[in-house]
């Protein structure tokens, strides 16, 4: 019997950056699911997982030794006061989907968010897509508001909607002051977040 290659939940790395380009890139050039319009560079993709990693997780799952799906956490709003939200993205590659990947990725980033103290988790969804919808459900999100025609992509003005999770538990920014950077959690916070995500896998080779 010829063994599966396993899955894995894991921090993403410059070396990742082609495969996530290679997933990432039909969702600009053949959906409205991201308003991207032009194809970034493999360098670009690496700045922007530098950039985001002094702050927030950047991850990616891989099955043997592909990359097939990734999620990061972003900034929502430049101001100093939102430095307690993030918002969320996640993308699978179209020969993965329906495996529970997106799950997994999600599972990870949400354990290593609270860890890391954020208040608000945002989704900004282009219209109509049920399976992200689902998904961000799934996870507690709620649904905010739907922004009408908000961008033009594709010959079509596209709805956004915008759902919310709140972190519950969270302390006063009083008491724990800003989130703290992905690079001063403690390795073990990150690892047990990462572990709990690759054994959902099972299924999704």
């Amino acid at each position: 019997m010829t063994k599966k290659p396993r899955g894995a939940i894991r921090l993403a790395q410059a070396p990742d950056a082609q495969a996530i380009l290679d997933i990432y890139a039909p969702y600009i050039t053949d959906t409205a699911i991201t308003f991207v319009s032009t194809l970034p560079t493999v360098e670009e993709i690496q700045k922007t997982m530098v950039d985001i990693k002094k702050r927030y997780p950047y991850l990616v799952c891989t099955i043997g030794d592909e990359v097939v799906g990734f999620a990061y956490a972003n900034r929502a709003r430049p101001h100093e006061a939102y430095r307690w939200n993030a918002e969320l993205s996640v993308y699978i590659d179209a020969g993965y989907q329906g495996r529970g990947i997106a799950t997994a990725l999600y599972t990870a980033l949400f354990q290593i968010l609270k860890a890391q103290g954020f208040c608000n988790l945002y989704a900004v969804i282009t219209l109509p897509n049920d399976p992200s919808i689902a998904l961000h459900k799934h996870f507690g999100f709620k649904e905010l508001a739907t922004h009408r025609a908000d961008g033009y992509k594709m010959g079509a003005w596209r709805d956004v909607l915008w759902m919310l999770y709140r972190v519950e538990g969270v302390a006063s920014p009083e008491v724990h002051g800003p989130p703290t950077p992905l690079s001063k959690l403690r390795p073990n916070e990150i690892e047990t977040a990462l572990s709990m995500a690759t054994a959902l896998l099972s299924g999704a080779q």
